[in-house]
């Protein structure tokens, strides 16, 4: 059987880590994401070469800078690019439609944050709290939509708190590497929600793993089919045990600044419990010690050879 052909669209830390589960060459072409129009042609072009094969096709919504705090007219620019590009997927030929399967990652907080009673589950009816939420929650209707009517697989992974050695410390998210950075620097770093805040942190890898299996089970559903699938370590920790292991591990707390930013969106409590595939949930296998240590040494070599 040919492999199926990968095609991650976007960089960032799941990105790199989807394309890290496979040996294979992922398909790549280059992105404008500055220019809404630029970046639509580009994918429409793109997606003749990339289906120009007779395996299997796979493409992997990674893409996205949006977090809680982010302005509703950029995450609406944001949306529409994806929904302009899901209309260029409509548009091709049946046969390759066919043979696709497509996965988008999508957000626990910005789905359930309005929900009143954790854990969870993909049956708990959403209530988003944020534009980002309500953003979210259209591209997920979007590519079900998409897929009905295109006659592919998808799957919508919604992620609760991703985190890695990959992570990008420019974005303001991450509280984790954000941590790690501080314990490293001496600079406070700001924690804007309450300690007894409860999150579920899953290590990149193993989300990727996650992600990586669950879309070759889409494949093998009958054409139309989308499935929601809950990714995350299905174990959560409040804000404070997370402050108490990053000590325990280096030996000393290192600087925070209570209250400081917009935790507007954000809910106290997001335990998840998944109830679709869930022998998939054994793949996320680092504990959240070993974790802290991957980011720790990672952001510790990195200070060491800077670019």
């Amino acid at each position: 059987m040919i492999p199926a052909r990968r095609w991650v669209i976007g960089r960032g830390l799941l990105g790199r880590a989807v394309e890290r589960t496979r040996a294979d060459e992922v398909f790549s072409v280059p992105v404008p994401w500055d220019d809404p129009d630029r970046t639509v042609d580009a994918f429409r072009h793109a997606l003749t070469k990339f289906a120009d094969t007779r395996s299997l096709l796979e493409i992997y919504w990674c893409a996205g800078r949006g977090v809680t705090s982010t302005p509703r007219d950029v995450l609406a620019v944001e949306a529409s690019v994806f929904e302009r590009i899901v209309g260029v997927v409509l548009a091709a030929p049946s046969e390759t439609r066919s043979r696709l399967t497509v996965f988008l990652a999508s957000s626990v907080g910005g789905a359930y944050a309005g929900s009143p009673v954790p854990p969870f589950t993909e049956s708990t009816p959403v209530a988003s709290l944020s534009a980002y939420g309500d953003t979210k929650l259209r591209m997920e209707a979007t590519l079900r939509r998409a897929t009905t009517d295109g006659q592919w697989r998808s799957l919508v992974g919604r992620i609760t708190n991703i985190y890695g050695a990959g992570q990008d410390l420019s974005k303001p998210q991450g509280l984790i590497s954000a941590l790690v950075k501080g314990h490293l620097s001496g600079q406070p770093t700001s924690v804007y929600v309450p300690l007894d805040t409860l999150r579920d942190y899953i290590y990149e890898d193993d989300c990727a793993a996650v992600v990586d299996a669950g879309v070759r089970r889409a494949a093998a559903e009958p054409p139309g089919t989308t499935i929601t699938k809950l990714i995350g370590a299905m174990r959560a920790v409040s804000v404070g045990a997370l402050l108490s292991e990053l000590t325990r591990l280096r030996r000393h707390r290192g600087p925070i600044v209570l209250g400081g930013g917009d935790a507007r969106g954000q809910a106290l409590d997001l335990r998840i419990r998944s109830e679709v595939w869930t022998d998939l949930d054994g793949l996320a296998r680092t504990t959240l010690p070993e974790g802290l240590s991957r980011v720790y040494q990672a952001q510790l070599l990195g200070r060491a050879s800077p670019r």
